[in-house]
């Protein structure tokens, strides 16, 4: 998995577009506070396909309903949706970042996530399956 913050020249709906032909997610940078949240949803991604648990067939929406704590595709693309081309954090789960970037028009920008992640938000991602 590679992070990176990045601004794209294209529109919303294009940019969206595009990054749904790639094994990427184009995300609201505030969905992800840390280094720590992405990780622990992507492992619970990871652990949920492989043992045939997964709500998603594919990893990157697995991992989008991980992180956002939703157990529907569209509710967790609806919560972590960028509000503009301008600030947008990129999850690439396959593929290089350069081909990534080229396919959405987007340039790289020097931002970095907080290494650790609130205790309380990780027990939220942790246990976002469960049922009351």
């Amino acid at each position: 998995m590679i992070v990176l913050f990045a601004k794209s020249e294209l529109g919303l709906s294009e940019l969206l577009e595009r990054s749904a032909r790639l094994d990427a997610l184009v995300v609201d940078p505030s969905v992800a506070g840390s280094i720590e949240e992405l990780n622990l949803a992507f492992h619970l991604a990871k652990k949920s396909i492989l043992k045939k648990r997964s709500l998603a067939k594919k990893l990157k929406y697995e991992f989008l309903l991980w992180l956002t704590g939703k157990t529907d595709i569209r509710s967790a693309m609806k919560k972590s949706a960028p509000k503009n081309a301008k600030d947008l954090l990129i999850v690439i789960f396959s593929g290089t970042k350069e081909h990534v970037l080229k396919t959405l028009r987007a340039n790289e920008v020097k931002k970095s996530l907080e290494k650790n992640a609130d205790s309380l938000r990780i027990e939220e991602i942790s246990l976002s399956r469960i049922r009351n």
